[in-house]
Formats: structure tokens, sequence, C-alpha cells
């Protein structure tokens, strides 16, 4: 029979080794941080807010400085209902055009004001401890002219961005784009800021890519990845064609969502076409199939466009819509509890209020 060691009063110990000590403790930490990943999470994802090209129809919303000040203020209000930790931006923040002056400094003052804009806009957010986390659009890096449609170059565009919008993005991203591209974790998330710009166009920096996801799997352990940037990963069949999105470079494209997806990522989030587009692209692989969801709400002000086509076939890739809102704004919600998340498109009524119009829920992948 196998004795227990006794205490000083003759009695059975009943303190634990220091094994079970240890045990003890593991214990106590994972159902401690299973307890905090059971709350609810909450992100909100928005983008383009940019105004009307001055040369257009006027809209009933206050355009000013390059900015929709109505809808973005708006939009202001009903994220802090929502109560989120984070809000991403997925860029188009400032229309920048031939109206801000001939010279290249009139146009790089005219960004710098607009993103400064949208940055006393966004402050309450700020003020109630809401992490907002904002990548560029096309349109903060071009300006454009009424009888010119291909893009112009903002001088010193990123220099901007960064002098105005610096203590909002985390600088740890490529040497060459730190303050455009960048990861943040908080709570069971790793959000990824994706600059689609810098260097190049329509297309990311995929080495670095597989380096965060690499330290995720590693060291982060965040079973939730939410990858987001400016333009789609496929053409929705809207305003912007496959010359004007990651479609462009299918390779890099097809390599970013193979990352995301081994990872344990399951939706992409983007905006560039102005209404809500829920796309299911799968690709059959001889290893397994992939499945992403791309998410576009490019619905936070900016002029609304109409569902042109439907999407473009993408060669390799079986792309099924599932939901899409045109002429509307709006915003997405993702809620994460437990291992789930709900995904929430939110669209605006004729009363200003915020109606589900699109959800679907997902379990997690990850870590």
């Amino acid at each position: 029979m196998k004795s227990f060691p006794r205490s000083p009063d003759g009695n059975a110990s009943t303190s634990p080794r220091p094994w079970q000590h240890s045990i003890l403790v593991s214990i106590v930490l994972f159902a401690l941080c299973i307890q905090g990943y059971a709350q609810q999470f909450r992100i909100v994802v928005a983008g383009d807010g940019r105004a009307q090209y001055p040369w257009r129809d006027k809209r009933p919303e206050e355009d000013v400085g390059g900015l929709n000040v109505a809808i973005n203020r708006e939009i202001c209000r009903a994220v802090l209902n929502e109560r989120p930790q984070i809000m991403l931006w997925t860029g188009d923040i400032v229309n920048v055009n031939e109206t801000a002056g001939k010279e290249d400094d009139q146009k790089t003052c005219a960004l710098k004001c607009g993103l400064k804009m949208w940055r006393e806009i966004i402050n309450p957010l700020l003020e109630n401890h809401i992490k907002v986390l904002p990548v560029r659009g096309n349109h903060e890096v071009h300006w454009h002219e009424q009888r010119n449609t291909k893009p112009i170059y903002i001088t010193s565009a990123s220099a901007a961005w960064k002098e105005v919008l610096s203590d909002l993005v985390p600088d740890n991203g490529p040497e060459n784009e730190k303050g455009l591209s960048f990861w943040y974790a908080e709570g069971p998330v790793l959000c990824i800021g994706l600059d689609q710009y810098e260097n190049r166009r329509h297309s990311i920096n995929t080495q670095w890519l597989h380096d965060v996801l690499a330290k995720n799997t590693a060291e982060l352990k965040k079973p939730f990845i939410f990858a987001f940037g400016h333009e789609p990963a496929f053409a929705t069949g809207g305003h912007h064609g496959q010359d004007e999105t990651l479609a462009a470079d299918p390779p890099k494209r097809n390599e970013m969502l193979q990352s995301l997806w081994d990872a344990g990522a399951r939706v992409y989030f983007c905006g560039h076409d102005h209404f809500y587009d829920h796309l299911k692209a799968v690709r059959p692989m001889p290893s397994g199939s992939i499945e992403i969801h791309q998410v576009t709400a490019g619905t936070a002000g900016a002029p609304n466009y109409a569902h042109e086509r439907p999407c473009p076939v993408d060669q390799g890739w079986m792309l099924e819509q599932r939901e899409l809102c045109d002429l509307i704004y709006g915003y997405v919600l993702i809620s994460i509890e437990g291992n789930q998340a709900t995904v929430e498109f939110k669209g605006r009524e004729s009363n200003g209020e915020y109606q589900v119009k699109d959800s679907f829920s997902y379990t997690s992948a990850g870590q």
C-alpha cells in the first residue's frame, strides 16, 4: 500500500507536492484564459468615407474637405453604441482632386487636412478606448482631375499618412512599410492591416504576411485572424474590375489566401467598391479545398455604387455571391463568443438607424 508523507502532528499531509502544485497552477491559468475568451469580443469594420467628386452631382450629405462628414459622424456614433474593442478602417478616407490647387504640395496639404478632419471625427472612439486601425485606400495615394481618369500620385503621400496617423498604426510592418502595413493582437484576435500601394500596386508583401502568421502560430496563439486591406481579392462585379483589385496579380493573391487559410483565417475584409458584397471563394486543391469569405463593405459615406454585373470568372476559383446590398451606407460588426465568430452587415435605414442585412457565423480553426 502506498504511504503518504506525515505532517508534524502525525496526520497524513494534504499539502500538494511541487509537481502537483504546477499542475494546479496550469489548470487555473488555462481556465482564466478560456473565461477571458468566453466574454464577447467585438470588432467593427468600416471604410470608404470619402466625399463625392466636386464636378459630379451634389449629395444631400455634408461633403466637406474631401469627406462625407455627416455619414462619418453618424457611423462613429453607431460604432460607439456597439461598444467594440477595435475598429478596422479599410481605406479611402479623403478625396483629393484638382480643386486642392495646381501645385503638388497643395495636394499633399489637402490629404493631410482631410486625414486630420477624419481624426477629429473618430476622436470619441479613441476617448472611449476603442482601438482604431486604418489602412490606406487608393485615395490616400492618388489624386484625380476631372478630364483625366488616370490617377496621379500625391507627393509624399506615405509621409503625410504617417505624420497624421502614426500613433494609431502599430510600427511593426515590413522595413519599407512601417506605419502602413501592421499587425495588432488583443484578446482572442490577430488583426493584420495590409497596405497594397507602397512600392507596388494591387498586391501585398506576402513574405511579411507569412512571418506574422508564423509568429501567431508560435507565440501569439490567437484563434481568430482578421486580415483587411482596401482592395478586394476578387473583383465583385462592381465599379472596379479585376485590373483594379488584388486579382490583377493572381499568384500573389493566391499565395496570400493560402497563407491565411493555413493559419486559420476564414474571412478577408475590404472596401473599394461602394456597396456590401459577401462572396464565398472556394479553390479545390489536392491537399484539400480553400474556402475564404470575402466581405466588401465600402459603405461608410463614399458615393453609392450600384452592382453593375456578375462577379467575373477567376481561374481556379469557384465564386458564389452570398449576399449583396447596394446603394446603402453601413458597417460590419464581428462578435466573438468562445470559439464562434458572427459577422453581420448593418445597413442604414431611412430613419438613420442601422439594421442587420446579412449575417453568417463560423467556428475558429485557429490555435
